[in-house]
């Protein structure tokens, strides 16, 4: 059986989300109205971090209390898709189809966001975000969990490309395995940081970024996973907006001296 969670910081609108997702509201420890939906505050919970951990309050519910044997985690402007088109927007796949993919894979992921050639995500993230903050995990991954040293040094120091968004569908067990590792980390790096040290809003959502690299270097210690990629329905965009969007971040790049 696949469970399939939304997660939203507010009420949801939009009726092309099929019925078989569950919604999962974030940051709901200071909500008033919770609209009926699950919440990330029940009992174990991380839900007064949502600032800094964004999507990642909402994995950790789905951690303690889903029962699902497979779990996916989207977002509720983004959802995953066959790739087909309807009226000019890609369709959001169904769960049978999900389903029938988990027959044949071990986990179904978006499509890799690449950056040029010449960029690491390391430095990829020192451009976008705050240097320091990769820095500190680095130093605690290398020193506290030796095992992941030459999955970190491969993907954060000579990947260009990443899985995204934090998004997945597999096997509940797996992830649990993973969750353990991911909090275990992040919980650890907290020790470290001082997250009011005059950074923006966007800056503090820290632990949120960080974790997408995390989850990379996971599965590339992981190895020989058998992984499907999907595309991305962004809601509210049309598919020529993706490729507007591609076409932009390879300008992007360009202007900042990197060929890609």
């Amino acid at each position: 059986m696949l469970e399939m969670y939304v997660i939203t910081h507010k009420k949801i609108e939009d009726k092309r989300i099929p019925k078989d997702r569950k919604f999962l509201l974030v940051g709901a420890w200071n909500k008033e109205d919770t609209f009926g939906y699950m919440c990330d505050h029940i009992e174990d919970n991380i839900s007064h971090k949502n600032p800094y951990y964004c999507e990642l309050t909402g994995l950790y519910t789905m951690w303690k209390y889903a029962q699902g044997e497979y779990i996916s985690l989207e977002h509720y402007r983004r959802l995953f898709s066959d790739g087909k088109i309807n009226l000019l927007h890609y369709k959001i796949i169904s769960k049978n189809k999900l389903e029938k993919l988990m027959k044949k894979y071990d986990l179904v992921l978006p499509h890799k966001q690449c950056w040029p050639k010449e960029k690491s995500l390391f430095t990829q993230y020192e451009h976008e975000h705050i240097a320091k903050d990769i820095e500190k995990l680095e130093q605690i991954i290398l020193s506290q969990y030796p095992e992941y040293k030459t999955a970190w040094e491969q993907v954060i120091h000579r990947q260009n490309y990443c899985y995204p968004y934090n998004m997945f569908v597999g096997k509940k067990a797996m992830m649990d395995e993973y969750c353990t590792f991911l909090f275990d980390v992040l919980f650890e790096l907290e020790k470290t940081m001082d997250i009011d040290d005059g950074r923006d809003a966007y800056q503090k959502r820290v632990y949120g970024f960080l974790s997408e690299r995390l989850f990379n270097v996971w599965l590339y210690y992981k190895g020989n996973l058998k992984i499907k990629e999907l595309h991305i329905a962004t809601l509210g965009d049309k598919p020529i907006k993706d490729f507007v969007r591609r076409i932009y971040r390879k300008i992007y790049w360009k202007s900042h001296g990197f060929k890609g």
